[in-house]
């Protein structure tokens, strides 16, 4: 059974080192391998795994939004968010979402709070615990954290990663929906509206990049390297999220269309569209950064045959031509005869 290599860590590399690796190894053999080991590691099942808890966190997270704008009785807020979601999935999805929003409005916001953010905050923690195995596997271990310890940092990360990734979203994919919105609500006027449209992109850019750096940095089970050293991986899965959501985005614009076939699954589809690009982007940067430390550290190939392919490297041993020390188990005495 093939698996991932074992990356050791080489957490006292620089960032010049990171260059220099990068530029002898090329940019299309290190793709190649990234992928392979994304593949070999099962990538794109904890992808799907990740998307679907991703979309279990959204949901609660917007009735909490719900439950806010009601318990404190925030109406040009109120006004805001309707109109964004009316934006957001026009047609009868949009109809749909405006109809649950004045239902919840109705019902009062207490339990909606308290009952969505509990939800939001519950589901968050299993997605970044998930978000944890997978980018062990990528790096070829076959540990994680103990269950309490994985929870602890899946619930951080799930405040701190999670609302950064949310809030690039909402600059990025619905910021044009929001720009109207606030405009409509008497919260901008026309200078504040011009230009919320041309910062919305790189306040949306800079929090992504800081949500996936923290999201590598701290997630795997190991001693990561220096931010420097990974800002090749959270590049890549930056450009790639990016790309990904402005495809969204489109989607959203053409949505007038679709909404006559698909009806109120358009916005399902949409959001569950966006979590699979968003774990597919974090897992692929993710397994760039392993392959390029890989490389440093003399690991031979992406993946490996062996069952047990724990490898053990202190940093003053990643020279090129050190030999990789792997873990063998110990051969079992016989028992002795009575």
């Amino acid at each position: 059974m093939a698996t991932s290599s074992a990356v050791p860590e080489t957490y006292e590399l620089s960032g010049d080192d990171a260059r220099k690796v990068l530029k002898e190894a090329g940019w299309k053999r290190l793709l190649i391998d990234s992928f392979v080991r994304f593949r070999t590691a099962d990538g794109f099942t904890h992808v799907r795994a990740l998307s679907h808890a991703t979309v279990l966190t959204a949901f609660p997270a917007l009735i909490t939004i719900i439950g806010i704008a009601t318990a404190f009785d925030l109406t040009t807020f109120r006004n805001v968010l309707e109109h964004t979601l009316s934006q957001l999935a026009p047609g009868p999805s949009g109809r749909l979402l405006s109809t649950a929003f004045r239902q919840g409005l109705q019902a009062g916001g207490g339990a909606a709070l308290v009952g969505g953010l509990i939800g939001a905050l519950a589901s968050g923690m299993f997605a970044m615990a998930q978000v944890e195995r997978g980018c062990n596997r990528i790096y070829g271990m076959v540990r994680d954290r103990s269950i309490p310890a994985k929870l602890t940092f899946g619930l951080l990360l799930s405040i701190s990663a999670g609302m950064l990734l949310a809030f690039s979203f909402v600059f990025l994919a619905a910021g044009q929906a929001l720009g109207e919105g606030l405009t409509r609500g008497g919260v901008f006027g026309d200078t504040a509206s011009r230009v919320f449209a041309i910062a919305r992109w790189p306040a949306g850019l800079l929090l992504v990049f800081a949500a996936l750096t923290l999201i590598y940095k701290v997630s795997p089970n190991r001693h990561q390297p220096g931010i420097a050293w990974l800002q090749t991986g959270t590049i890549m899965a930056t450009v790639l999220w990016v790309i990904l959501t402005a495809l969204l985005a489109v989607y959203y614009q053409v949505n007038d269309q679709l909404g006559s076939t698909y009806g109120p699954l358009v916005g399902v589809i949409a959001i569950l569209m966006w979590a699979y690009a968003t774990a597919l982007a974090l897992y692929l940067g993710i397994a760039f950064a392993a392959q390029l430390e890989a490389l440093r550290a003399g690991v031979p190939g992406p993946r490996t045959l062996r069952r047990h392919n724990e490898v053990v490297r202190h940093p003053e041993e990643t020279s090129e031509g050190a030999a990789v020390v792997t873990s063998v188990p110990s051969p079992v005495e016989p028992a002795p005869t009575l």
